[in-house]
């Protein structure tokens, strides 16, 4: 069961960074360097040696999964009902980090850095990025801080593609992974979906190529695709459930050209709420990573992709969850199997569709509590 959240409140938690001067051989051919990765440490040092966990970001968040950087911060980090003391992911019993993704917009080296040959933003001109790359990168950071080997790695929706390439590339750095709401690769819809929202983003006049840093960023692009973003986000049915045709003000509806619907005054309001401090190139960069992602590719089957690894592995999937559902994880499963890794897969119920493991974080808590309870209960594998 998942343990009692603890009472004592959180310690302020300092924003971190590390800076790499040994280029990075990126998979398109390009070398990025030097290079930052920002990130954020949890729970005790001394748990390093066997009770590190890495934490891998999904793609509108950042390293700032759990705490609060200043006493006056509104909120806490992204992940926080699941990542502290008496949670889930437990800081009593473990060391956690969690790194921001290159290409990402929340301190590692992503479009808006500097690019040390100009002077200037990177904006476009930054190599293209893969998780391989991605996960490179946080290899290097693991060695940076003395990390051998992660108890287990959690992550989900482009996170979960994170945890999955650790299981796939670096099967001998981890002893199990939690791979929530993801798959093997994305489908075509999923593709188009993407293109949609970077479209809305690049046709924005103030798009301008993607050199916009000196002015103000294509708010309406961004507006856009949040809006379609959402749409990802919830299904077909979730926005039946929790809005059907209730109209704004409860009556029956007018005949208007205006908003009448109680679900396209939240798809308004979502629309209007900004861009959460996602920068747009970095949006383009990383569902293009999403884009490339196929652990078959290049392999005979997905199976292959698992071979010769001996870590544990823990499926969640959502019913709800339309972009990858519970069949994808399924798949995983059943391909790890195959190559001799000890798979399980748990299907759950959320009306929160694909953000359902962030925002209805209790169910996957006690499901992740479970599985590394269950770790420890066997002690350290070899």
């Amino acid at each position: 069961m998942i343990p009692r959240q603890a009472d004592r409140p959180w310690p302020l938690v300092p924003p971190r960074r590390a800076d790499f001067d040994e280029p990075l051989e990126l998979l398109c051919g390009a070398r990025l360097g030097p290079y930052t990765l920002a990130y954020e440490e949890y729970g005790p040092a001394w748990a390093k040696a066997e009770r590190a966990i890495l934490i891998c970001h999904g793609l509108t968040a950042t390293a700032h999964a759990a705490g609060r950087h200043h006493p006056a911060d509104p909120k806490p980090g992204w992940w926080d009902l699941a990542i502290g003391p008496g949670k889930a992911i437990d800081t009593d019993k473990y060391y956690v980090l969690c790194s921001n993704v290159l290409g990402g917009f929340g301190g590692s080296t992503g479009p808006g850095s500097i690019d040390p040959a100009t002077g200037r933003p990177f904006g476009l001109r930054l190599p293209p990025l893969t998780v391989a790359d991605m996960v490179a990168a946080q290899v290097r950071l693991a060695d940076r801080l003395g990390v051998e080997r992660f108890h287990c790695v959690i992550g989900g929706c482009m996170g979960g593609f994170q945890a999955l390439e650790w299981l796939a590339a670096h099967p001998q750095r981890l002893e199990s992974a939690i791979v929530i709401g993801s798959a093997a690769r994305v489908s075509a819809h999923t593709l188009a979906l993407w293109e949609v929202i970077r479209e809305a983003i690049r046709r924005d006049p103030g798009f301008n190529g993607g050199d916009y840093y000196d002015g103000p960023a294509p708010a309406s692009g961004m507006s856009l695709g949040s809006m379609f973003g959402m749409m990802i986000w919830m299904s077909k049915e979730v926005m039946e459930r929790r809005f059907g045709l209730r109209t704004i003000d409860g009556g029956p509806p007018r005949i208007s050209l205006e908003p009448q619907f109680a679900i396209q005054e939240f798809f308004q309001k979502i629309g209007q709420g900004g861009s959460g401090g996602v920068d747009p190139n970095s949006l383009i960069y990383l569902t293009k990573a999403m884009d490339f992602f196929d652990l078959s590719r290049g392999r005979d089957d997905l199976a292959q992709a698992f071979a010769g690894g001996r870590a544990k592995a823990l499926l969640v999937s959502y019913r709800s969850d339309w972009r990858y559902p519970p069949a994808a994880s399924e798949q995983l499963r059943q391909a790890m199997a195959q190559a001799g890794l000890e798979a399980s897969h748990v299907e759950l119920q959320s009306d929160f569709g694909h953000g359902a493991f962030i925002y209805d974080a209790h169910g996957v808590g006690r499901v992740m509590a479970d599985f590394l309870a269950e770790l420890a209960r066997r002690g350290p594998q070899t």
